[in-house]
């Protein structure tokens, strides 16, 4: 029995619902590891067609669960200098990976806050609906750091290269009808009517001829991002300089301290 995500299938269509409200739906190492076995599942399930992919409560999801972030800081302290060319985002390479190998349509149904790698987890996603309570913030800036997951590869595809820079370099809050106007999203609902749009989506998806559908998702993509698992290890060999840096320990302690960040490139 998962404790942070939730699978209910209906017909050919399967919701997979980040459920740890409480925290915001925001990943644990637990969360990454029922999220990596749920998609690795229905990925290889005949009888799933398509993949809607939803946040419990009033948040889509708020990245990465703080607490586990310092843990995941210490590993990487006393593994130094050891880099998996396999998996550069350790615990987290479940994220791209389960999602940029499906072979299943992945609908994002973005119910509200989302933020650091939840951004990153939509823009793997094939389709994005948001309500209108959806926001959308990249973080990784206001801690010192760039891009992860992926998301400087999939944002520029899925929006544009003007737009994914703004973006990604601000670290800015924007809401629903930003992310319709620039791509990210294909359709703002009410908040009601989020789940209806989606499942309209899925099932059409559903009524398709399941080998077409997938094969076509193959064939798009690989001719749009054969250098995605090279940008995934120079994301994370980035970052884990970044990591390092005064800026980025000052952000983290800033945060703590409920206090504006002071940055002084160092």
């Amino acid at each position: 029995m998962n404790e942070r995500i939730s699978v209910d299938k209906v017909n050919h269509v399967a919701t997979l619902t980040l459920s740890r409200p409480e925290k915001h739906n925001a990943f644990d190492g637990v969360a990454l590891q029922e999220f990596g076995q749920c998609m690795d599942e229905l990925s290889k399930d005949e009888d799933t067609r398509a993949i809607i992919i939803t946040g419990a409560g009033k948040s889509f999801c708020a990245g990465s669960d703080t607490a586990y972030i310092s843990e995941i800081q210490a590993d990487m302290g006393k593994s130094a200098g050891r880099f998996n060319f396999h998996k550069p985002f350790g615990p987290y390479q479940v994220l791209p990976s389960s999602l940029h190998n499906c072979p299943k349509p992945t609908i994002a149904a973005i119910n509200g806050f989302t933020s650091g790698i939840a951004v990153a987890l939509i823009s793997l996603c094939d389709y994005r609906i948001a309500s209108e309570r959806a926001s959308f913030t990249p973080q990784f800036v206001n801690f010192g750091l760039a891009a992860e997951m992926g998301i400087s590869y999939t944002l520029p595809r899925v929006t544009s290269l003007s737009v994914a820079l703004e973006f990604l370099s601000t670290g800015e809050k924007r809401d629903a009808q930003w992310a319709k106007e620039c791509g990210l999203v294909k359709e703002v609902t009410s908040p009601e009517g989020l789940m209806k749009s989606a499942m309209e989506l899925a099932d059409k998806l559903a009524s398709m001829p399941p080998v077409s559908v997938e094969n076509i998702k193959r064939l798009v993509y690989q001719a749009i991002d054969p250098g995605f698992e090279a940008q995934l290890q120079f994301e994370a060999r980035v970052g884990t300089a970044l990591g390092q840096t005064e800026d980025c320990m000052e952000a983290v302690v800033a945060m703590m301290e409920k206090r504006a960040p002071v940055f002084k490139g160092k």
